[in-house]
């Protein structure tokens, strides 16, 4: 069998014309397509065509060609027809069209080195898997531009993570000692107040004023409220930087997430609602 007839193998697996989609723009569209109001009526009815039977059910429910249909039960005419989307797994993709692109190099290779005298039909057939493999080698790197963009986005978020953490390091030793360096301990309520004094400052250590006069009021050496104070606040900027590097861990989480069902679930057609 010639090889151009193989590659349509490609629209035989997974229903549609690779020279026909555009995979980068597909997958930029990818969030309009499921965040909007059509696309949650989808689901909707589909999960209600999948949920478990009961009695009281408004809809008989029937698959046929494909779909998905929903039967009114007081009036059979009345259904919601269903045509699900359809996906397209990138990164089996890609692994599809690196063997074409391989296999078309290798063809045309072997044209090239042959001893044989090269004929009017050989340089139609070089001319055509040129054709194929300039066009599954710009898929590819259309695929590889999706992933590039990705990873960047993770090495990015993973190198802030890392200052945090480095941060957090610095300010979780700092605090244990600054703790091990104050001498007086001081009781839950006049702690509270210090917290309060500290917050109602701006979140600054207040000035020495202030901690001269709550020293005098509790009968404690100034430099020891001092010492607290600093202690509160390496305890806030740790919880600070702490806040967000959970806030860096969630991006990260849910960047590889979408990542890995956008990729793997991409949506080549729109479902369809049929009212």
């Amino acid at each position: 069998m010639n090889i151009i007839d193989n590659s349509l193998d490609l629209k035989k697996m997974y229903n549609y014309q690779i020279e026909n989609i555009d995979i980068e723009k597909i997958y930029k569209d990818q969030i309009n397509n499921i965040n909007n109001k059509e696309y949650e009526k989808y689901l909707k009815y589909l999960n209600f065509f999948f949920s478990k039977y009961h009695k009281k059910d408004k809809y008989n429910k029937e698959y046929l060609d494909g779909k998905y249909i929903l039967i009114d039960k007081n009036n059979p005419n009345k259904k919601i027809i269903i045509t699900p989307t359809e996906f397209i797994d990138i990164h089996k993709i890609y692994f599809e069209l690196k063997n074409y692109a391989e296999l078309f190099l290798s063809k045309i290779s072997s044209l090239i080195e042959s001893k044989n005298n090269i004929t009017e039909e050989d340089r139609e057939q070089f001319e055509l898997y040129k054709k194929k493999y300039i066009l599954y080698h710009d898929k590819l790197k259309s695929i590889d531009s999706i992933n590039k963009e990705f990873y960047d986005n993770m090495a990015i978020l993973l190198n802030t993570k890392i200052e945090k953490s480095n941060q957090l390091a610095k300010y979780y030793q700092k605090r244990i000692l600054e703790y091990k360096n104050i001498s007086v301990m001081i009781n839950e309520k006049l702690k509270y107040k210090l917290i309060k004094y500290f917050k109602e400052n701006k979140k600054k250590i207040p000035s020495l004023s202030i901690i001269n006069k709550i020293a005098k009021e509790n009968s404690i050496p100034s430099i020891e409220i001092e010492k607290w104070f600093s202690w509160i606040e390496t305890v806030y900027y740790y919880r600070l930087v702490n806040i967000e590097i959970v806030k860096i861990n969630k991006e990260i989480h849910n960047k590889d997430e979408n990542f890995d069902i956008n990729t793997r679930y991409m949506i080549i057609k729109k479902p369809t609602l049929d009212e």
